[in-house]
C-alpha cells in the first residue's frame, strides 16, 4: 500500500511547524500561532506508544522533543500577542507534567505576572531554584532568572507584550551575554606608580581570564602589603572579558572603627552599582540576596570584593554562573572559601622598594643620597604603605634631604608616629594586623601575618611589646 507523504500525520506536523517559522520571521505572529495549533492538534496521544524497544523508545523521544519544542513555541506567541491570564492555567498543565523545563516555567512566570500575580510568579522561580538544586545540583539558567529580577523590579519591558521573551535556552549561548550600553565600572583608579609584585600581577591574569577555570582567584597578605593595589590593577586589565559590569566594594573587614560590611548591605550596595532603583530592592534579606543571585547570574561581572574579614561574608555575593569572576583580597587566608585560588604577598623585594622610591620621588632625588634612599627601605620595612606614606611626607617638605628624613625615622619612638598621614597610618595597619591575629584560630590561616620570616620589620617591634 503506498502512503502519500501528506497522509501522514508526522510530515504533516513539520510541514505546520516550517510555515509556522517563516509566518513569524515575517512578524505575522497569528498566523504562526495558527500553523501551531494546527500541527499540535494532529498529536493524539504519546507516539509510539508501546513495548517496540530501545529503538522505538529513543525515536518516541526525538519526536515528544518536536512536540514540546512547538508546545513552547506556541505559548510564547500567544504571550507575544497580549494573552495572559487566559493561558495560565494551559502552560501550568504542561509545566507540571514536564518540571525540569526551564522555558515552560518561564512562560508560566511571564503569564502569571502579566496577569497581576507578581507573588505566584516569583514563588514559581523559588520552585524551580529548589527542584533543580535538588535534582541536579545546579541552578536555574541566567535567562529564568533574569526573568526573575525583572518580575521582582517590576520591569515595565515585561509589559509590552512585543517584547516579551520567549522561552530562555537552558543555558548561555557560546558567545556569551552581550555587553549592554553603558556598563556600571566601580573600580577605584589605578595607581600610575604600580611597582614590582611581576609574578603575582601574572598569577591574577592567568586565572581571571574569560572562560574555563577558576571563577574565585584571591590575595592574601599582611596591612599594607598593597593588596588592593594589585587586586585593582589586576581588575583594570581583565575588565574588558567582563564587558557587563566590573563592581568594586569594600566589604571593611579591618577598617579602624567600623564593623564588618554585613553581606544584606553589600548586596543593596552592588544591586545599586548595577542600576537598581532603592524602591525595588527588597527589605528582607532573603529577597535581597536572591535579586543579586538573579541580577548576577544574566550577565558577565567581574567583581572585587577588598578587605574581606571572613568566608561567611563572601559566599552570599558570589554570583552563581562561573561567566562572572570574583577577586578577593583580605589579610587572612579565608580556608573556608572553597574553590577558591589563592596567593600571598609580603612585603617587596630591596630592588623593587627601590624602584618604588625613585618612581614617586624622583630620580634626581633618589641618586643624590642612594644609600640614605636604602636606608629609608629597610626602616619602611619594604612595606609599599610606609613607603609611600613616607614619600608622601618627603614631597610635601621638599627642603628636607632623604639622610634628614632618615635620621628623624632613626629617633627613638618616632619611626610609627612619622609614618602617618590624614588618612593613613602604617601603626594602626600593624595594630589591627595584630589583632587579627587573635581571630586566626576561628577557621583561618592569616599566612603572611602568622609567618615570622614573613612579616615587615616594622611589625616585629609591635608584637615583641605586646
Amino acid at each position: 500500500m503506498s502512503v502519500e507523504p501528506l497522509q501522514v500525520d508526522l510530515h504533516l506536523f513539520s510541514r505546520h511547524v516550517q510555515k509556522a517559522t517563516s509566518d513569524r520571521s515575517e512578524g505575522e505572529f497569528s498566523a504562526a500561532a495558527g500553523e501551531l495549533r494546527k500541527a499540535l492538534e494532529l498529536w493524539r496521544g504519546p507516539v509510539l506508544n508501546g513495548t517496540g524497544g530501545p529503538v522505538l523508545g529513543a525515536a518516541s523521544t526525538v519526536l515528544e522533543e518536536r512536540r514540546l519544542a512547538a508546545v513552547e513555541e506556541l505559548f510564547a506567541l500567544r504571550l507575544q500577542l497580549g494573552e495572559d491570564s487566559g493561558i495560565v492555567s494551559e502552560i501550568r498543565e504542561f509545566a507540571d507534567a514536564y518540571p525540569l523545563r526551564e522555558g515552560l516555567r518561564a512562560q508560566l512566570m511571564l503569564a502569571l505576572y502579566r496577569a497581576g500575580r507578581q507573588a505566584e510568579a516569583l514563588h514559581e522561580y523559588a520552585a524551580m531554584r529548589d527542584l533543580l538544586a535538588e535534582e541536579l545540583g545546579i541552578s536555574p539558567c541566567p535567562d529564568l532568572a533574569g526573568l526573575f529580577e525583572k518580575i521582582l523590579r517590576a520591569s515595565p519591558e515585561l509589559d509590552t507584550p512585543a517584547q516579551a521573551p520567549s522561552a530562555p535556552s537552558p543555558r548561555p549561548s557560546e558567545d556569551g551575554a552581550r555587553a549592554p550600553e553603558n556598563a556600571p565600572c566601580t573600580l577605584p583608579y589605578e595607581l600610575p606608580d604600580f611597582t614590582g609584585r611581576h609574578l603575582e600581577l601574572r598569577f591574577l591574569l592567568d586565572r581571571g581570564q574569560a572562560g574555563e577555570g577558576a571563577r574565585i582567584v584571591a590575595v592574601d597578605g599582611m596591612g599594607g602589603a598593597g593588596k588592593t593595589t594589585l587586586i585593582v590593577r589586576a581588575a583594570h586589565r581583565l575588565a574588558a572579558s567582563y564587558p557587563d559590569g566590573q563592581l568594586y566594594i569594600d566589604l571593611r573587614g579591618f577598617t579602624p572603627g567600623e564593623q564588618p560590611l554585613a553581606p544584606e548591605e553589600a548586596t543593596r550596595i552592588l544591586l545599586r552599582s548595577l542600576g537598581t532603583p532603592d524602591s525595588a530592592i527588597p527589605d528582607d534579606t532573603e529577597n535581597r540576596l536572591a535579586m543579586w543571585q538573579a541580577a548576577s547570574a544574566s550577565r558577565r561581572l567581574l567583581l572585587v570584593l577588598d578587605n574581606a574579614a571572613e568566608a561567611a561574608q563572601i559566599r552570599p555575593l558570589l554570583p552563581v554562573t562561573s561567566a562572572c569572576l570574583v577577586l578577593v583580597a583580605s589579610r587572612c587566608r579565608l580556608l573556608d572559601l572553597d574553590g577558591a585560588h589563592w596567593i600571598s604577598v609580603g612585603t617587596l623585594a630591596p630592588q623593587d622598594s627601590a624602584e618604588l622610591l625613585t618612581r614617586t620621588l624622583g630620580e634626581e632625588r633618589v641618586a643624590a643620597d642612594p644609600e640614605a634612599a636604602k636606608s629609608l627601605a629597610t626602616l619602611c620595612g619594604h612595606l609599599p604603605l610606609a613607603l609611600r606614606i613616607a614619600t608622601a611626607r618627603l614631597h610635601n617638605r621638599p627642603r628636607w634631604t632623604l639622610q634628614y628624613f632618615v635620621d628623624r625615622l632613626r629617633e627613638e619612638d618616632a619611626l610609627l608616629t612619622e609614618l602617618r598621614s590624614t588618612e593613613r597610618s602604617v601603626a594602626t595597619t600593624i595594630q589591627l594586623s595584630y589583632e587579627a591575629l587573635g581571630r586566626s584560630t576561628a577557621g583561618r590561616s592569616c599566612s603572611s601575618e602568622c609567618t615570622p620570616g614573613r612579616t615587615s620589620t616594622l611589625m616585629r617591634p609591635r608584637l615583641s611589646r605586646a
